[in-house]
C-alpha cells in the first residue's frame, strides 16, 4: 500500500510535526518532545549512528540527528518516498545487533501485541543500542485502528528486556488538560471550514494557556499526561 505524498509534501509534513504551530492541537506535546528528543540525541555516547525509523514515513525527528547518522532506515506499513523498507514493527525483517538507535513515535498504539513489539526492537539493537519512543497516554481516539494508550507502568512493562529505561510526560497534567481540550474542540468541529476557524482562533488559545501554565510549574502531576516519551537501553 502506497501513500500517494509527493516529496516536498513529506518534508512539509515532518517539518509541521517537529515545529509544530500554535493552531496545531499538538501543540503542546510535539514542541516537548523535540526538546526532549533533542536533549537524548546530544547525550548519545557515539557518531555514525546506524538508525532504524519505525512508523517513518515522515521522519520528522531525523533532522535532530545531524551529522551522527552513518545510514538510516526507515520502516512503515505504507510505502512513501521516504520509506525505505515496508514492514511492520511487531516481524522486523533484519539481522539482530543492527541498529545503534530505534525511534519509534505514535506507533506503539497500534501494535496489538506491543511486547513482542519491543522484543522485536530489542533484538535488532546492538548491546547498547537504544530505543526512543514517544506514545499516548490521554489522547481520544485517532483511527479504529490504534488498539493503546499507555502508563508508564504499562511501559516498563512492554519494555521489560531493556536494562534501563527513562519515562519522561511531554507535558504535566495541566498542559494535557489544555491540549485536550484543543483536540476535543477539533473533533467537534465536523466541517472543514469550522475547524479552520476552531484551529486559528479557540486552539492558540488553549495552546498559549496550556504552554504558560505548564512552565510555571504549578504542578509536576502527571495523571492527565497527554503523551510520554521514553528512552530504553539495551
Amino acid at each position: 500500500m502506497q501513500e500517494t505524498y509527493s516529496h516536498a509534501e513529506l518534508l512539509k509534513l515532518a517539518h509541521d510535526r517537529l515545529y509544530p504551530s500554535l493552531t496545531n492541537p499538538a501543540y503542546l506535546v510535539q514542541r516537548r518532545r523535540r526538546q526532549i528528543f533533542g536533549r537524548w540525541i546530544e547525550e548519545l555516547p557515539a557518531s555514525q549512528l546506524t538508525v532504524l525509523d519505525i512508523g517513518g514515513r515522515y521522519q520528522p525527528y531525523r533532522p535532530l540527528l545531524g551529522d551522527r547518522v552513518r545510514r538510516y532506515v526507515a520502516l512503515d506499513v505504507l510505502s512513501t518516498q521516504l520509506v525505505d523498507v515496508v514492514g511492520r514493527g511487531q516481524e522486523l525483517p533484519f539481522k539482530s545487533d543492527t541498529f545503534d538507535l530505534v525511534i519509534a513515535t505514535s506507533v506503539f498504539e497500534y501494535f496489538p501485541e506491543p511486547r513482542v513489539a519491543g522484543a522485536e526492537i530489542h533484538r535488532v539493537l546492538k548491546p547498547g543500542g537504544q530505543l526512543m519512543l514517544s506514545v499516548a497516554s490521554v489522547y481520544p481516539r485517532v483511527v479504529d485502528e490504534e488498539h493503546w494508550r499507555y502508563l508508564p507502568a504499562g511501559l516498563r512493562f512492554v519494555l521489560e528486556p531493556f536494562s534501563t529505561t527513562e519515562i519522561v510526560p511531554e507535558v504535566a497534567s495541566i498542559g494535557g488538560f489544555f491540549r485536550v481540550m484543543a483536540a476535543s474542540v477539533s473533533i467537534f468541529a465536523k466541517y472543514n471550514v469550522v475547524r479552520q476557524v476552531v484551529h486559528h482562533t479557540i486552539v492558540p488559545v488553549f495552546n498559549l494557556a496550556g504552554l504558560a501554565l505548564d512552565r510555571s510549574s504549578i504542578s509536576s502531576n502527571d495523571q492527565i499526561a497527554g503523551n510520554y516519551c521514553a528512552l530504553a537501553k539495551k
